[in-house]
C-alpha cells in the first residue's frame, strides 16, 4: 500500500510538473492533485525533492535493470537512451530546474553501476587497481550521461546509433586516444 501511494504521489508530481516549472510546484498543489492530506503526504516523503528524487530513481532503476539483463553493452546502453527519450520532457523539465545536480548525480550513479556491471560481466577475472578502476568508472559515467543528456534535448533520435557510438568510444575503436598520448618509456 505504502508504494502505491508513493506511486500516485509521484505520477501527480510528473503530471504537475508536465504543466509548469517544477520550480513552482507546491506540496499544496499536490496533495490536491492527489487527493490526499498534507499528513499523508509527509508519511511518504520529508518534501518536493524527495518526491522528485524518488521519481528519477524509480525511472532510472527500471533502466538499470534492464540494462543489466541486456545481452551486450550496446543493448544495455540502448536501455538508458530510451528512458532518457520516453521520460524526454519531465527529464527536459528537471535539468532545467534548480534540481539539476540532483538529477544529474541520480543518473550518474545508476550509468556508474552499469558501467560496472558491464565490466565484470565481460571480464569477471579483472584484475584492476580500486582507485583505477573508480576514476575510469567516473570518467565513464559523467561522459556516457552527458551525451545521453544532450542528445535527450533533440527528440527521434536513433538510439540504436548512438548506443553503438558510445560502446565504440567507450571502447576506444571510436578514436584511439592511447594511441595518441605520449607513452612514458
Amino acid at each position: 500500500m505504502t508504494e502505491d501511494k508513493k506511486t500516485r504521489i509521484a505520477a501527480a508530481f510528473a503530471q504537475l510538473a508536465a504543466r509548469r516549472p517544477i520550480d513552482k510546484i507546491t506540496v499544496k498543489e499536490l496533495v490536491a492533485q492527489c487527493g490526499i492530506s498534507r499528513q499523508t503526504f509527509y508519511y511518504h516523503f520529508q518534501d518536493l525533492l524527495e518526491v522528485m528524487e524518488w521519481l528519477v530513481q524509480q525511472i532510472i532503476q527500471q533502466a538499470l535493470t534492464n540494462s543489466l539483463a541486456a545481452d551486450s553493452p550496446q543493448k544495455a546502453m540502448e536501455e538508458f537512451i530510451q528512458v532518457s527519450q520516453q521520460h524526454r520532457d519531465l527529464l527536459l523539465r528537471l535539468l532545467s530546474s534548480q534540481r539539476r545536480a540532483q538529477v544529474e548525480r541520480i543518473f550518474v550513479q545508476a550509468m556508474r553501476e552499469s558501467i560496472r556491471q558491464m565490466i565484470f560481466r565481460q571480464k569477471p577475472d579483472l584484475a584492476v587497481d580500486h582507485q583505477d578502476l573508480e576514476v575510469a568508472l567516473s570518467f565513464y559515467a559523467y561522459a556516457t550521461a552527458g551525451v545521453v543528456f544532450e542528445n535527450s534535448q533533440r527528440s527521434g533520435i536513433a538510439t540504436e546509433q548512438l548506443a553503438e557510438k558510445l560502446c565504440r568510444l567507450l571502447s576506444g575503436k571510436m578514436i584511439p586516444l592511447a594511441e595518441m598520448l605520449p607513452t612514458e618509456d
